[in-house]
């Protein structure tokens, strides 16, 4: 009965092992699709951040012109 006790036993590390190898394996999949999507966020974070700070230098263009135009129109009057 020894070498089937001995078996039994190398079974279940060999269980054990397999099982953490596998929740490793499943831990790294999880944090690639995390990073994957966080690179997808980041990227859309950027465009947005661009895009407002464009519309804050058009209407500040816009409002410089006004100013200038008002200037302007209370010098000629």
């Amino acid at each position: 009965m020894a070498p089937a006790d001995g078996r039994v036993i190398l079974f279940i590390i060999i269980a054990l092992a397999v099982f953490a190898l596998g929740r490793r394996f499943q831990t790294m999949i999880i944090m690639r699709q995390v990073w994957k999507q966080s690179a997808r966020q980041v990227t859309t974070r950027k465009e947005v951040a661009h895009n407002a700070a464009r519309s804050m230098i058009g209407i500040t263009l816009v409002a410089i012109f006004v100013i200038w135009i008002v200037l302007n129109l209370n010098r000629v009057m």
